[in-house]
């Protein structure tokens, strides 16, 4: 069965204007959580965290315009350094490895250096959606919804333009887009071999912890 996307966007209106604070390339990894978080407490990881999230696209662009190694600036609980996809259990756990960006030893960006971006140009798609962040969920018919919210703690929030919410939505569908074409093809391919079993449980990693022994 095909799964339909929807979206709700939280707010009906909103002002930005980037105040060169820097607090969006300061990244949080919630203590609370282990190296795994199941798919029912994202959304509360989501809350508390402002990890930047990496597509496929956006590593490969800045591995091609930086000529760094992936492995300097991606972010993965495991080896793989573009993410991978892990059944354990016996087909019963599901573990995505999506990559974030790395994060040095003060808490900034690999790329933050003396308040400012050095990849600003480059900068991944969650820099750009930035103070805006999404949640995904799930409908009552078991539909993926993505849900647009923002983070009322940006300094920027409510000042300058006002923000065009059909352009941030189009932005929101082309990032979960880019993610479902690494995640959806490897997923379908681990069905159909028998390797996920129905009802099997999701878990999202959190790069940067250092798997347990």
């Amino acid at each position: 069965m095909l799964l339909k996307v929807e979206i709700k966007t939280t707010f009906q209106a909103a002002s930005f204007g980037c105040q060169r604070c820097g607090s969006c390339c300061h990244h949080r990894r919630p203590e609370e959580f282990g190296d795994l978080v199941p798919r029912e407490r994202m959304t509360e990881f989501w809350e508390k965290s402002n990890l930047i999230y990496l597509t496929e696209k956006d590593i490969d662009r800045i591995n091609r315009k930086t000529r760094m190694d992936p492995g300097e600036f991606a972010d993965t609980l495991y080896e793989e350094n573009k993410g991978s996809i892990r059944v354990e259990d016996s087909g019963t756990k599901v573990i995505l490895d999506l990559p974030v960006m790395k994060t040095k030893e003060d808490g900034t960006c690999v790329f933050y250096d003396e308040g400012k971006c050095k990849i600003y140009s480059l900068r991944p798609m969650a820099c750009r959606l930035f103070p805006f962040v999404v949640a995904e969920d799930s409908t009552p018919q078991g539909n993926i919804l993505l849900r647009i919210g923002y983070n009322p703690t940006c300094p920027g929030m409510g000042k300058g333009k006002d923000v065009e919410i059909k352009k941030l939505e189009k932005l929101v569908v082309d990032q979960f887009s880019q993610r479902m074409e690494f995640v959806g093809p490897r997923i379908q391919k681990l069905r159909i071999e028998g390797k996920i079993l129905p009802g099997a449980r999701i878990y999202r990693t959190i790069p940067g912890r250092k798997k347990s022994p």
